[in-house]
C-alpha cells in the first residue's frame, strides 16, 4: 500500500453511491473498480467516477493486487459471506450497516479478520453525525447531570422506496425490517451517549405496508446500566410534513439537572445549574457523516488502529437488535442482552 488507499465499491446502489462520492473527496484514496451483479450499474457508477474497471463478479476485485480494501454496500444478507471472502483475500473491509444478520455471522466475519490482519470497519454513520458527537459532548461536560431517560423518533413513510428494493421486505434477507434497518442506527446513538442496555422489550403495531414481511412500525423500551431507560421508536409507514430533525429523528435527553433536545439543526439545553439556568440554542455545524466515516477508515488502515465502528464494536450493537426481536417474538417480554 502506498500512499493512496486503493479501493473497490461492491455494491453499486445508493449506499454504494455514497460511498465513491465520499472516498472521490479524500485527496488519499483511489477507486480502482466497481461491482454489481447489475452489470449496468456497475458500469453507470464507474462511469460516473471515470473509472476504468467494472465487474459483475465481486470476487475479480480480490484477485486485482493493486486493492487494498474494498467497500461492501449490498443487502444485509450478503455482507457475510463476502467481507469473510474479502478479509481471506488480504483486503481491509469498510462494510455497511448492519454488520450481519445475526450474530453467528457477526463473529465469521470478525475472526475472518483477524485472522487475515486486515481492518474491518462497519459504517455506521451515526456515530460520526456533529448532533450526536456535540451531543456525547455535553453529556461527558456534565452539562445536564446523569443521564436517566433517552428518547429517539425515527419516523419516515418509505414504502415507494423500499418497493424498488425488493430485498427490504424479504424478512430473511433484510434480517427483520425497520427495527434491523433503522433501530440499529438509534440503539448504536444511544450506547454512544447513555451506555450499554441490559434488557428490552420490543414491540410492533398493526402494518401499515402489506407488502413488508418484516416490522414496520415498532417501539422498544430499553434499560440500559445505572437504571437510565431509553424509549425508541421506528417506522417506515409514519407520513410527516417534512423531516423533523438532521440524523432523520427527534432525539430528547433527560438527565438530573436540565435536558437536551435536537429541533432541526439545533441543540437546545436547558440547566437548573446556577450558571446556567436557562435555555440555550447551538447550531451545529453540518458535516458529511460518509466522509467523516470513510476517512476515519482510511486512518484506521494506515495507522492500524481500532475503529470507532469495528466490528466488535458493532457487533454489540447488534446484539440489542437481536434481542430486540426475540422479545417480540415472546409479546414483548424483556429480554436480557448477551453481549
Amino acid at each position: 500500500m502506498g500512499n493512496r488507499l486503493n479501493v473497490g465499491i461492491i455494491g453499486c446502489g445508493w449506499a454504494g453511491e455514497q460511498h465513491a462520492r465520499a472516498y472521490s473527496n479524500l485527496v488519499d484514496v483511489q477507486i480502482l473498480a466497481t461491482a454489481d451483479i447489475d452489470e449496468e450499474k456497475a458500469r453507470g457508477l464507474a462511469g460516473k467516477w471515470t473509472l476504468k474497471r467494472w465487474y459483475k463478479d465481486y470476487r475479480k476485485l480480490f484477485k486485482d493486487p493493486k486493492m487494498d480494501a474494498v467497500s461492501i454496500c449490498l443487502p444485509h444478507y450478503l455482507h457475510c459471506q463476502v467481507a469473510v471472502e474479502a478479509a481471506e483475500a488480504g483486503k481491509h473491509i469498510l462494510c455497511e450497516k448492519p454488520i450481519a444478520n445475526n450474530l453467528d455471522e457477526a463473529d465469521a466475519m470478525i475472526r475472518a479478520a483477524e485472522k487475515a490482519g486486515v481492518t474491518l470497519m462497519i459504517a455506521e454513520n451515526v456515530r460520526f453525525h456533529p448532533i450526536n458527537l456535540r451531543l456525547k459532548e455535553l453529556i461527558d461536560q456534565n452539562r445536564i447531570g446523569e443521564v436517566f431517560f433517552a428518547r429517539i423518533f425515527r419516523d419516515h413513510e418509505m414504502h415507494d422506496s423500499l418497493r424498488r428494493r425488493p430485498w427490504f421486505l424479504n424478512k430473511e434477507k433484510a434480517g427483520g425490517g425497520i427495527w434491523m434497518a433503522g433501530g440499529i442506527h438509534d440503539v448504536d446513538a444511544l450506547r454512544m451517549l447513555v451506555g450499554e442496555v441490559e434488557t428490552i422489550s420490543l414491540f410492533q403495531a398493526k402494518s401499515m405496508f402489506p407488502e413488508m414481511q418484516g416490522d414496520d412500525t415498532v417501539a422498544a423500551l430499553l434499560k440500559f446500566e445505572r437504571d437510565a431507560l431509553g424509549v425508541v421508536t421506528e417506522s417506515f409507514s409514519t407520513k410527516t410534513f417534512r423531516p423533523l430533525s438532521p440524523i432523520g429523528c427527534p432525539t430528547v435527553i433527560n438527565g438530573s439537572l436540565g435536558t437536551i433536545t435536537v429541533r432541526d439543526d439545533e441543540v437546545e439545553i436547558y440547566s437548573d445549574k446556577a450558571e446556567l439556568n436557562m435555555c440555550i440554542r447551538e447550531k451545529v455545524e453540518e458535516r458529511d457523516t460518509f466522509i467523516e466515516e470513510t476517512r476515519h477508515f482510511v486512518e484506521c488502515v494506515k495507522s492500524g488502529k481500532m475503529p470507532i465502528t469495528s466490528g466488535k464494536e458493532e457487533r454489540r450493537t447488534l446484539a440489542v437488535v437481536c434481542a430486540g426481536y426475540e422479545s417480540l417474538s415472546s409479546g414483548g417480554t424483556p429480554v436480557k442482552v448477551k453481549y
